[in-house]
């Protein structure tokens, strides 16, 4: 449908441009001379003029030849208006060669013009098009960008003021108060940590490894409290290691909540949640124990974090589900 309306447009515009033509070559008083099947013709050379501009605009943009838009569509234009100008010329002086017709300079330097014309016309309005169309598609992803990241600022907002999690934790701490204050003051010192590595660290588009790491060992300090010896957490990442890489904040939060979450555990079966790094990954594993009872999840916050780790570091998470849970984090090399 799409080539059907494009070549009905060409010949629009080909017995426009025929019939302009005529009436230049027509003096006052004189008959028209209008061939109804010239504008046919110069509609198939327009389509090959058009296809010719597509396809050259295609490797041009594949290989990434210019440093600009404004360069790449100048090469795409020169390009396509040689080798269009060339071939139909020398075709016509094929066919005048093969039929024995008269080969006149001034003849060829007119179809070369024309020509020129022609493709001139159809290139150069294509490629207009096909700009204008890039240029609000690339508004179109910046829209988008631009949403990804106020939702995931609303998300991190909603997190770091989970009433949930403050409410079980302030329980927590208040038990721990009246029983053990030496406790309670340690206990304090993870929860203030967690918060304030929310507030420091959030807004930023990468963090250090090292400083995940350690939050998620905070974390767990406080699970500790509330599931005792029921979560452990293990860390096989060389400390030299954890200084080479970055990663999106918050993200060990969301995956050691998740654990939590949908998963059963007790200080007889422990539920065993392990870090370490692979490929330029981080990869957080635990065996899959679904609670009987427990609400299916949404899949919003894992979706977010994929988001979040394409957006900026150019690779989804990967998730791999059977009898084990894995995810997969892409990692940056720190600068």
């Amino acid at each position: 449908m799409k080539q059907l309306k494009t070549f009905a447009l060409l010949l629009l515009f080909s017995y426009g441009l025929m019939l302009y033509l005529a009436l230049l070559q027509t003096a006052p008083g004189q008959q028209l001379q209008f061939h109804a099947d010239a504008p046919v013709w110069l509609t198939l050379q327009a389509m090959l003029s058009l296809w010719l501009s597509r396809k050259l605009d295609a490797v041009l943009w594949a290989k990434g030849a210019a440093a600009s838009l404004l360069q790449r569509y100048s090469q795409n234009f020169g390009l396509s208006l040689l080798i269009f100008v060339s071939l139909m010329t020398g075709l016509q002086l094929l066919i005048d060669t093969v039929t024995s017709q008269p080969l006149v300079l001034q003849q060829y330097l007119r179809v070369s013009l024309m020509y020129l014309l022609v493709h001139s016309l159809i290139a150069a309005a294509d490629l207009l098009w096909q700009a204008l169309k890039r240029q609000q598609q690339q508004q179109l992803e910046l829209m988008q960008a631009q949403q990804h990241n106020q939702q995931f600022k609303l998300q991190l907002l909603q997190q770091q003021l989970d009433p949930h999690f403050l409410f079980n934790n302030l329980n927590v701490l208040s038990v721990l108060i009246h029983k053990n204050p030496d406790q309670a003051e340690q206990f304090l010192d993870h929860f203030a940590d967690i918060y304030r590595y929310q507030l420091q660290q959030g807004g930023k588009n990468l963090v250090p490894l090292a400083d995940e790491l350690a939050f998620a060992q905070q974390y767990m300090a406080l699970l500790a409290q509330r599931f005792p010896a029921s979560f452990q957490l293990q860390i096989t990442i060389e400390p030299q290691q954890q200084t080479n890489y970055q990663l999106v904040p918050c993200c060990l939060q969301l995956l050691l909540e998740n654990a939590v979450k949908h998963n059963s555990a007790s200080a007889e079966q422990p539920l065993l949640i392990q870090l370490k790094l692979q490929h330029n990954q981080l990869i957080v594993r635990h065996s899959l124990r679904p609670k009987a009872f427990a609400q299916p999840g949404t899949g919003t916050g894992l979706a977010n974090l994929s988001e979040r780790c394409l957006a900026l570091l150019g690779k989804p998470i990967a998730v791999i589900q059977n009898d084990e849970f894995i995810v997969q984090v892409p990692l940056q090399h720190s600068v």
